[in-house]
């Protein structure tokens, strides 16, 4: 999304003005002019907030006792830090407890969504199957990674993108009913998943490595068929919840996106392997699973800044 029909030259009073805070204040830290950029989409129990600023700006906000955030950082310059933890690609910052959070960036482009704790809980204890107080909305980072990190970003962008028909004010859209329950869900989903099944997942009696290394015995004995998620969670007697929780704990993405990059760079090697004699792109791309040749160059492209034929004329 492109177009950001922001409100802009905002001071941060007008920023947090009207959302559920007990407190908001931030502090400039280097020289630059002070321009908030915030575009804020309004449901029942969800606030979406789209913000850009340029200077390095320390901030501090409390939210109302029923509310928590989730802070999804974009882009900035240098460092970005939440309460003390630096910001890496694709994490996403949970936060509801009593004190609030603290972040402090550089030209930053933030994603946040402001969710009723009651609520969340609910979807949370329905979804899960668990007792509701059982479920704690502690602060933490959740670490995507790239696959499900891109659609987590993808996902939100495109409802602030669905609401803009939907102004309320300068800066400020309407949520559709149906699209909050939508998102409610898949936030609880990724609550689920990433923090109370991992917490469970950490108590179990089960080797993340080995769970990965017994996947990817798969992935050799399957080289032209790559095999499905349901393929390796029964090569590695896990379900798929705990499948994803592994791989991210060992390599930081999926066991899909996972899968591809090894193909990917097993495709390279076999480029520029001296002692055979110089393959075909085809035969290489069929060989390791990729039935399309257009697709397999331009997914090659992406992940090396070349050609699949230019590879080859550097053997």
């Amino acid at each position: 999304m492109t177009h950001f029909p922001a409100k802009t030259d905002l001071t941060h009073q007008e920023f947090w003005r009207g959302l559920p805070t007990l407190q908001a204040e931030a502090v400039q830290l280097s020289p630059g002019r002070l321009e908030y950029k915030m575009l804020q989409v309004t449901g029942r129990d969800l606030l979406i907030f789209r913000s850009k600023v340029a200077p390095k700006m320390a901030s501090t906000i409390v939210p109302h006792q029923d509310w928590m955030v989730l802070m999804v950082p974009v882009d900035w310059l240098g460092d970005y830090v939440f309460n003390g933890q630096l910001a890496r690609p694709f994490d996403v910052f949970l936060s509801g407890g009593p004190d609030g959070y603290s972040t402090t960036g550089e030209r930053r482009h933030n994603l946040a969504l402001g969710v009723r704790k009651s609520r969340l809980r609910d979807v949370c204890a329905n979804l899960s199957g668990r007792y509701i107080g059982d479920i704690a909305l502690n602060d933490q980072r959740i670490t995507l990674g790239s696959d499900l990190g891109t659609r987590f970003h993808r996902r939100i962008l495109k409802t602030i993108e669905a609401s803009l028909d939907r102004c309320i004010g300068p800066g400020k859209f309407a949520l559709d009913a149906v699209v909050e329950n939508d998102l409610f869900s898949e936030i609880a989903g990724l609550i689920i998943a990433k923090t109370i099944d991992e917490n469970a997942f950490s108590h179990l009696d089960l080797d993340p490595v080995r769970v990965v290394r017994r996947a990817e015995g798969l992935f050799e004995d399957r080289t032209t068929n790559p095999p499905s998620i349901a393929d390796l969670c029964k090569a590695a007697n896990v379900g798929a919840t705990t499948l994803h929780l592994c791989f991210n704990e060992v390599y930081g993405v999926s066991p899909i996106a996972y899968s591809q990059a090894k193909r990917i760079t097993q495709a390279r090697s076999a480029f520029l392997a001296a002692e055979r004699v110089p393959p075909s792109v085809k035969d290489v791309a069929l060989s390791l699973g990729f039935t399309h040749s257009g697709r397999f160059a331009k997914r090659y492209r992406n992940f090396f800044g070349e050609s699949p034929s230019e590879t080859l004329k550097k053997r």
